[in-house]
């Protein structure tokens, strides 16, 4: 007899206790602890999508497949057995990565869990992916809260845990995030923003199919972006009706790879299916961007114009062709002729996007090309055929490709004289080049709109009087400072200016420091002295910097390094100029055929070594390169230096309504001189010559007697 019976023994006495009512096993298969075991609902992602909140300015509604009706073919794909990957090209404002994504996320969640990688550009964009758009989504739908787990470690800003044991990774391209672990899914977003070559590896799409190996036919791998490459052939012609340009990475070579899917609009006039393509949209140029977008039109094959009123309707009644096995026709993707490949894909250009209208697609890139005309650079233009057009980007410097030749350059040259500034010249600079034993000197008359002449050319051999050994040697640049005064001599010489009586001393003089040991330090010597001169906003140095993603002139402190470890900030002041898209600026402007902002004129009269010095280096994906080992380049690189220097002295700001008093008209201009008041640089042409008058003279700055701020060098 047990103790505890001992001490209570009336419990003897009473009842007995019945066990308890065996669990119905069905209840606990049937909830959430083994919701694993219950089947997927066979629902394709646009049908889950349906039924999706979406929180708006106006409140919480129901996500419509009609709003953005491209959408809905590639998003049946999230759940098709027959393809093991999608890949979906087309501009930003899509709704390519709600409906891609998200809404498969969504999916997997509610219908199928398992266990998925999310792979954003960078870190930063990861974070804000999981905070922004996938913590709203599970918030604003019941279900999808319902299902995420509670705990530690079930919802981190790059790691959440959903009923059904589904882990959902929120990461970045880096390899250790594509070694080892496998999927049932790998989502791909903004491709074209990730770098190429994931830990020398492989693409990130590549590295993907391997992650889903094992799930066989249910694996999945989606990849959405807006292109970001550049065309790798300049005379590309397509060989099939659907091929994409050849580029070295991203979303395109993964639509070439596929199905080939391209979105269709039937012509409401003639009936006629046709791609709703950028370059059908026609409107007429007028003064201003806005002005000509408000004209624009689309217009098919046929030559039916449809209005942008019609887009939405066009929009709904749309539908994606697949390219055939021999690729010369087009079919539906559910045709038995439809291209052999395991990936389905897709790809649409900016005007049949949702979120973006045709005028704005016109209204930017009208403006993003003249910034092109005005100033060379094709920055906007690029980013506007990427991100708007949906399209890769042919270079606009590429366009001249290997037909840039002293004759090309010769036939476009100008019969102005030489070493007399046209009449519209506002300004003018001098750009020197330093060699062993010469200077090089270049002069460049620019006009409003930074339309520009070159105007002089030719090389300081001759010792400046007053340096060692005169007359006995010629110019050594590297070796006597001394005779760096031959630079500083330049500032008080001027052009005349044709048909007004008046002459331009120079705005600025910006000198290469790079030559032979010794030229740096004697640059950095003479521009001290101009700089206690108080000239410090007429006389500058620049190093030229390599590579198309340079910044294209920045006017900044340098820092030395001493040894190692330590760094310290330069008194000096430096242009860091970037060579490669300064080059594909220069050239543009001089292969341009008609005068307007942004042209550089070459006179007919220079020598022939000049125009063969402008084309001695030739485009690549890397940047300009030497045609040839030896050819000289003088021409080209003093083209570029003055391209920085008007950069630095934001003469691309410049108001011509309202410019500065040193780019104002001849009348008024703070470096204009009457012609016989002060030394002018001969010219075969003859000039009147007008009655004696008080000179006026440039602003001029006395040395400062304390530090002063940078702002007050720059003139």
């Amino acid at each position: 007899m047990s103790a505890a019976s001992v001490a209570r023994p009336w419990e003897r006495f009473l009842p007995p206790v019945p066990p308890p009512a065996f669990a119905d096993p069905w209840d606990h298969a049937a909830g959430p602890a083994l919701s694993v075991l219950a089947p997927a609902r066979r629902i394709d992602v646009p049908t889950w999508a349906s039924s999706r909140k979406v929180s708006t300015a106006a409140g919480l509604v129901t996500w419509r497949n009609d709003f953005a009706p491209y959408m809905v073919e590639p998003s049946k794909m999230a759940t098709s057995r027959r393809y093991r990957a999608v890949g979906f090209c087309g501009p930003a404002r899509t709704v390519k990565s709600e409906s891609l994504i998200l809404n498969t996320i969504g999916q997997r969640i509610e219908c199928n869990p398992r266990d998925m990688l999310v792979v954003c550009s960078t870190q930063d964009t990861a974070k804000q992916f999981s905070e922004r758009k996938l913590a709203p989504m599970i918030r604003e739908n019941r279900q999808l809260a319902a299902a995420q787990l509670v705990g530690r470690g079930a919802d981190n800003i790059h790691e959440k845990r959903f009923a059904g044991n589904m882990n959902l990774q929120i990461r970045w391209p880096v390899i250790g995030y594509f070694s080892q672990n496998e999927y049932f899914d790998v989502l791909l977003t903004d491709l074209d923003r990730m770098t190429d070559d994931i830990g020398g590896e492989g693409s990130a799409f590549i590295l993907a199919l391997k992650r889903i190996q094992h799930a066989g036919s249910q694996g999945k791998v989606i990849a959405e972006s807006s292109p970001g490459y550049v065309v790798t052939v300049d005379d590309w012609k397509a060989s099939t009706v659907h091929e994409a340009p050849p580029c070295d990475g991203g979303i395109l070579p993964i639509f070439n790879a596929g199905t080939r899917g391209s979105f269709y609009w039937t012509c409401p006039q003639c009936s006629d299916p046709f791609r709703p393509l950028f370059e059908r949209l026609h409107y007429e140029r007028k003064s201003t961007p806005g002005e000509s977008a408000r004209t624009v039109e689309m217009v098919c094959p046929n030559g039916c114009c449809i209005g942008p009123d019609r887009k939405a309707e066009l929009n709904r009644t749309g539908f994606w062709l697949h390219e055939t096995a021999d690729g010369q026709s087009a079919v539906p993707i559910d045709d038995p002729d439809v291209r052999d490949t395991d990936i389905v894909s897709y790809w649409m250009e900016g005007p049949a996007a949702a979120l973006q209208t045709w005028q704005e697609l016109v209204r930017v890139a009208e403006q993003s090309r003249r910034t092109f005309d005005e100033t060379g650079s094709d920055k906007d233009l690029k980013t506007t055929v990427f991100q708007d057009q949906g399209r890769p980007y042919l270079p606009q410097v590429r366009t001249v490709g290997d037909a840039l030749s002293a004759e090309t350059l010769k036939a476009l040259a100008e019969p102005y004289p030489m070493k007399v500034a046209p009449a519209a010249t506002r300004f003018i600079t001098y750009q020197v080049d330093v060699q062993p034993n010469r200077f090089v000197v270049q002069a460049d008359a620019w006009g409003p709109g930074l339309e520009r002449w070159l105007i002089d050319r030719f090389d300081i051999h001759d010792a400046p009087s007053g340096a060692p050994g005169a007359a006995e040697r010629s110019i050594d640049p590297p070796r006597y400072y001394e005779d760096w005064s031959a630079l500083s001599a330049l500032l008080d010489k001027a052009y005349p200016v044709a048909g007004s009586g008046f002459a331009l001393l120079p705005r600025a003089i910006v000198v290469d420091l790079h030559g032979a040991k010794g030229t740096t330090d004697h640059a950095y010597h003479w521009w001290r002295h101009h700089r206690k001169q108080g000239n410090a906003g007429r006389c500058y140095i620049q190093r030229g910097r390599g590579g198309p993603e340079r910044e294209r002139a920045v006017y900044k402190v340098p820092e030395k390094v001493q040894g190692t470890k330590k760094r310290r900030k330069s008194d000096l002041m430096v242009i860091e100029t970037g060579t490669d898209p300064l080059k594909d600026e220069v050239i543009m402007s001089l292969t341009r055929k008609e005068a307007g902002p942004g042209k550089y004129h070459l006179p007919e009269a220079l020598p022939a070594a000049v125009f063969e010095e402008f084309c001695a280096e030739v485009r690549t994906d890397e940047g300009w390169r030497e045609r040839k080992s030896g050819l000289r380049n003088e021409s080209l690189d003093l083209a570029v230096y003055g391209k920085s220097l008007a950069i630095v002295l934001k003469a691309e700001r410049i108001d011509w309504k309202r410019p500065p008093m040193w780019a104002a008209p001849l009348e008024k201009n703070t470096y204009a001189v009457r012609i016989g008041a002060i030394p002018v640089v001969d010219s075969d042409v003859p000039e009147p010559t007008p009655a004696p008058v008080a000179i006026v003279a440039p602003a001029q700055r006395t040395a400062p007697r304390r530090r002063v701020r940078r702002s007050s060098w720059m003139g």
